[in-house]
């Protein structure tokens, strides 16, 4: 027997959904099945005429005819059993043959399971699946899909075995679904396996096309062998469910299989020039390309840092104000807790000053208030002065309103009163803001 745990099948979304199913399956396997009958219980026997027999008057007709020397079985074979759907409440989540179409059960019969065993063995090809083909279509595409096939299969079912009596259960229709999905996305790509022979286990990877066509054929043997068996049916069905499903979403462009689904591969196409095999070359470029920057020589970063700091320094001396400006700007995209020393802020400041160069210097006088607490005051002043000169007289209103006052000193409080009066004034004579 070959059991599945995991994928080589590229993964590109979390398998929420398929944990979720899972945590599903056991929460209703606990809540609902412990200590369920699965057999339906005879209510009573109705003859080919309609007449009712009870099941002691069924049995007393039968032991009559016996001893009469008389065969019973043509007795017993015309009888028709009636069931009366048991008296537990939670029979009605299975899926029911022989008593007419039951909507909800489609749903409800796919989270229940006989035992522990049931359970755990269908949720470990539920992860199997889930895996690859959530990885591939994500949890919202995942979860419709697999719900749709299971319902899907569950009527069909249904509606094959309209007339027997019995039921049926599990996830392992919808399952088989899964199965046909997996193996028309990805043929070539493989499942890791255990391989039990006796009481030994192997490890081995198996080509998902050829576990495929494994589990198909065996549970095809299965069916006749056991006289069609109604377990290998719904597997069988869960399959052919599936696979037009796949195929559907594959030529619809719902899933993208880069080109390494079965399609592709008998056609000699290949992925490369698929939509996720575009992004997968980017990826390994860019990855060539960092392993390429890692293997060239280290460069000493404070080396490099001193010597663009040196020539900010020497720009500043030129008087090649622009340029100082540009080195800091490339010095802080490469190191941003690296920045402007006090000195080199007040040289450039006092030069753009000096060139009537105000709204260069504008942004770099904030720069100095930010950094530096020396000679703050003056420089929001000068700040405040620049916007009034700009007519911008509410922009320094509302600048001034935000300075702390209890940071201030009585002439400096003095001085920025007739700063906010001459603000004021400027805003009465109808002064409009561009900025």
């Amino acid at each position: 027997m070959l059991i599945p745990y995991s994928t080589d099948a590229p993964i590109y979304h979390y398998p929420i959904a398929t944990v979720t199913f899972i945590v599903i399956n056991v929460f209703c396997f606990f809540a609902f099945c412990v200590g369920l009958s699965f057999q339906d219980s005879i209510d009573h026997f109705e003859d080919r005429n309609g007449n009712k027999l009870e099941q002691f008057e069924v049995f007393e007709q039968a032991e009559d005819l016996q001893a009469k020397g008389e065969d019973a079985r043509e007795f017993l074979q015309q009888l028709r059993p009636v069931f009366d759907g048991g008296s537990d409440w939670r029979s009605e989540l299975l899926l029911h043959y022989g008593r007419g179409l039951r909507p909800w059960q489609w749903l409800t019969s796919i989270f229940m399971h006989t035992d522990i065993i049931h359970l755990i063995g269908n949720m470990i090809f539920l992860w199997s699946f889930g895996l690859l083909l959530e990885g591939k279509l994500g949890w919202l595409w995942f979860s419709i899909v697999y719900l749709g096939m299971g319902v899907c299969e569950s009527f069909v079912e249904q509606m094959l075995f309209f007339f027997q009596d019995g039921a049926s259960l599990g996830a392992s229709g919808a399952i088989f679904s899964l199965l046909a999905l997996v193996v028309v996305f990805a043929p070539l790509n493989s499942f890791e396996t255990f391989l039990f022979i006796g009481i030994r286990v192997f490890l081995i990877e198996v080509p998902i096309l050829v576990f495929g066509a494994i589990y198909v054929f065996m549970n095809g043997l299965f069916f006749f062998l056991d006289g069609y068996s109604n377990t290998e049916a719904s597997h069988l069905l869960g399959f052919l469910v599936g696979v037009p499903v796949g195929f559907h979403m594959l030529t619809k462009g719902y899933v993208d299989c880069e080109g390494f689904d079965i399609i592709s591969h008998y056609t000699n196409k290949t992925g490369k020039d698929s939509k996720v095999g575009k992004k997968q070359l980017k990826e390994r470029e860019k990855k060539r390309e960092a392993k390429e920057m890692a293997s060239l020589p280290k460069i000493d970063q404070g080396q490099v840092k001193a010597k663009m700091a040196d020539q900010v320094d020497q720009a500043i001396l030129e008087g090649n104000c622009d340029l100082a400006v540009a080195l800091q700007a490339k010095i802080a995209m490469s190191n941003p807790g690296a920045g402007w020393t006090q000195t080199q802020l007040i040289a450039v400041i006092q030069h753009y000053m000096k060139e009537k160069q105000l709204a260069k210097a504008e942004p770099l006088i904030e720069k100095h208030i930010e950094l530096f607490d020396e000679h703050r005051f003056a420089l929001q002043t000068k700040l405040i002065k620049l916007w009034l000169h700009d007519q911008r007289p509410r922009h320094a209103l509302r600048y001034m309103q935000g300075m702390n006052p209890a940071f201030l000193e009585e002439t400096e409080k003095a001085e920025l009163n007739k700063l906010a009066v001459y603000a004021r004034k400027l805003i009465q004579t109808g002064v409009l803001e561009t900025q």
